[in-house]
């Protein structure tokens, strides 16, 4: 069966916001060869300059990163480009948190540890139904 994208991945690119390199890298060799482009942003100041210069279709915002917090990040992003679509991934796996995340503006949220394909699905998902 042929590798085909789906037309939400063409020229579709995701920010990954987390300043853990491991998890840095990993995300984009996962989304590159889903067929997306990739930009990493290593804290939460460096995801805000670059959201709102280049324009991602889909933000994955880790929420504990040093300087600003992804959740600060998120508003800071959504206050500019209330149509930008943010994931926020975070071990806060309570439902709680879930809630609370959705509630400050998240579109969507990943419990970390998560699974790869899950990335892959809300990415695409959030791609193919938000604007910026």
């Amino acid at each position: 069966m042929p590798d085909s994208n789906p037309p939400a991945r063409a020229g579709a690119t995701v920010l990954v916001a987390d300043d853990n390199e491991v998890a840095q890298r990993l995300c984009r060799r996962v989304l590159e060869k889903a067929g997306y482009n990739v930009l990493i942003a290593a804290d939460g100041i460096e995801a805000v300059d670059i959201a709102l210069a280049q324009i991602p279709s889909v933000i994955l915002m880790d929420v504990a990163m040093p300087g600003l917090d992804g959740l600060e990040a998120m508003r800071r992003i959504k206050a500019e480009k209330p149509g930008m679509a943010i994931v926020i991934a975070s071990a806060h796996s309570m439902l709680s948190d879930r809630e609370r995340f959705l509630a400050a503006g998240a579109d969507d949220v990943l419990s970390k540890p998560f699974r790869l394909a899950d990335l892959v699905g809300v990415v695409e998902k959030l791609a193919a139904t938000h604007q910026a």
